[in-house]
């Protein structure tokens, strides 16, 4: 073959490729949103070309997935199979419009037995909610007796919010759909108690301590 035939097709090659490399989006680390209008999902992902490995994490529970994205017209798709067994395993569908847009999502099932799920998701980075929740003096100084002096409800709730406040994903149902409403909640960690400061740990412990001695409803005197 002539030599100067054969550099053209060799850096058309290289021209190709660098074409279809450029063309592979950078997604985002981390996603969240509302899967099924009461609890929030996040999902990590790490991304090597076009290889995706990484796990969502929903009702503190966190599942492995791995996949690929690929280019479907002007937009990329991200198929992304959980790793497990079971009735709760599927897998997401992803259409990615880049970074600063909202991803549309779909969660499909292996089975007929559970149903899919369709939702929206952002992207978000993981950080500590500084400010953010109606008590916020509940991280930043210690709590004394006339800040307990509420009903049970608010106790528990102050100190669930410690938690959210740290990305904590919560197994209680009722705690993870309370905070989800929230744009700065955002569940990352399945555990944050060495998140903590001192003097949130202090408060922990002080409203544990008096839980037991209030009221479900403050009622009169």
């Amino acid at each position: 073959m002539n030599p100067f035939k054969q550099l053209l097709i060799v850096a058309s090659t290289l021209v190709s490729s660098t074409l279809s490399f450029a063309q592979i989006p950078q997604v985002a680390a981390t996603w969240t949103g509302l899967y099924n209008d009461e609890q929030k999902i996040s999902l990590f992902m790490q991304q090597k070309g076009t290889d995706i490995t990484g796990y969502s994490l929903l009702n503190g529970k966190q599942t492995n997935f791995k996949g690929k994205i690929q280019q479907t017209d002007l937009n990329h798709t991200l198929t992304l199979n959980e790793i497990g067994q079971g009735a709760s395993v599927g897998r997401f569908i992803l259409e990615y419009k880049g970074n600063t847009s909202p991803i549309e999502a779909q969660w499909l099932p292996t089975t007929k037995t559970v149903k899919p799920k369709f939702f929206s998701l952002n992207a978000q980075q993981c950080k500590y909610a500084k400010g953010q929740g109606e008590f916020p003096d509940a991280s930043v100084r210690l709590l004394k007796d006339a800040d307990l002096q509420v009903p049970l409800g608010q106790l528990q709730y102050m100190r669930n919010e410690i938690y959210a406040r740290h990305g904590y994903a919560f197994q209680n149902k009722n705690w993870a759909t309370t905070f989800s409403q929230y744009d700065w909640y955002m569940p990352c960690y399945t555990n944050v108690d060495t998140r903590l400061t001192q003097i949130e740990k202090e408060n922990v412990k002080r409203l544990k301590m008096v839980e037991p001695y209030a009221k479900e409803v403050d009622w009169g005197r």
